[in-house]
């Protein structure tokens, strides 16, 4: 498990949740093993609530092939 891949994935969802929310769950499915330099890591929102989001992201190779894959729900919080 590369503790930078796993970092990278985290931040990507966070930012894509936004800055008023929490992390509830997160799980992390790593592929094959390879490089993890040069990574293209992408987040998006699954599906939003008035209480939570959901979101997705996946970090992918310079090859295209899948590093890993992850999906988090996140909790809003009022300020």
């Amino acid at each position: 498990m590369s503790t930078s891949l796993a970092a990278a994935l985290e931040t990507a969802l966070r930012e894509i949740a936004g800055a008023e929310s929490r992390p509830s769950s997160l799980t992390i499915d790593y592929g094959p093993e390879g490089p993890d330099e040069d990574l293209d890591v992408r987040a998006w929102v699954e599906r939003g609530t008035r209480s939570l989001v959901f979101a997705q992201a996946e970090a992918r190779r310079r090859n295209g092939s899948l590093a890993a894959a992850a999906s988090a729900v996140f909790r809003r919080v009022e300020a």
